[in-house]
């Protein structure tokens, strides 16, 4: 019978490791110096939770227990999950409901359950609502750092506007406007909140970097992104410079040039 024989169906990401172009079927290879023949490829099917399904050796049960891992009772094999396909997304409540009746019953279970039936679409959201509120923090910690930032950037242009009086009074001296000093140092603001925006993103970019290399996860970031993190910043900028600003443009040339 097919679940005692030495047969192996691979991962996609798995037979191109080991046969590169040529075809697995039929090919031999060694698990725990047992020999197996290649009878099937499975279907390409990504990513999920980090894990690579298709970097996967499927072997029959009986002989992984009693040949590779080595257990076996006289009570059956031992198994921590099994994974089910329902025929279609409407049958997957009533499969789950026989399901947990059938282990009930072979568990002799009367209390509560020893196991758990959970459908993708639970694990999905169990993935979802966990995503969100890490989302919801980040979002949250954003906001502080860049009010934070802002305020530094603010208190840094008054102190700014203190040492540079006789700079604004010379300007205005001259012919400079209300506009133009206003101008200058919103520009200012800018440019100093964009360059903080950069090296955020080259820290966070060598962050992602070095998840992607260090974990199985995959992580990028997208351009995208990018833009908008500058956008942000620059806006920042902009909006925290505007009080600085007012206070440069509004100096009468006059105490200026005296101070």
């Amino acid at each position: 019978m097919l679940f005692r024989l030495h047969v192996v169906v691979l991962g996609s990401d798995l037979a191109k490791q080991l046969f590169s172009q040529r075809a697995p079927i039929g090919e031999k290879l060694r698990i725990k110096q047992v020999s197996f023949t290649v009878i099937g490829v499975m279907a390409a099917k990504g990513s999920f939770l980090g894990n690579n399904l298709d970097d996967a050796v499927f072997i029959p049960i009986s002989v992984m227990a009693s040949q590779i891992v080595g257990q076996t009772s006289p009570h059956g094999i031992s198994l921590s999950t099994i994974w089910l396909s329902a025929q279609d997304k409407a049958s997957v409540p009533i499969a789950k409901f026989q399901i947990t009746n059938l282990l009930r019953l072979r568990h002799r279970v009367t209390k509560e359950d020893d196991f758990t039936v959970e459908t993708l679409d639970e694990v999905l959201g169990i993935v979802d609502a966990i995503t969100g509120g890490l989302a919801l923090m980040m979002i949250t910690i954003a906001g502080i750092s860049l009010v934070v930032g802002g305020t530094g950037i603010m208190n840094m242009l008054l102190v700014s506007v203190n040492e540079r009086t006789h700079e604004i009074g010379l300007r205005k001296a001259i012919g400079a406007t209300h506009a133009d000093i206003l101008t200058q140092f919103l520009i200012e603001a800018i440019i100093l909140s964009a360059i903080g925006g950069l090296i955020g993103i080259l820290a966070g970019v060598s962050g992602v970097g070095i998840i992607s290399i260090a974990t199985p996860l995959k992580a990028e970031v997208s351009l995208i992104a990018i833009l908008v993190s500058i956008s942000v910043s620059g806006s920042i900028g902009l909006i925290f410079g505007v009080i600085p600003a007012k206070q440069a443009a509004k100096l009468d040339p006059i105490v200026a040039l005296r101070n």
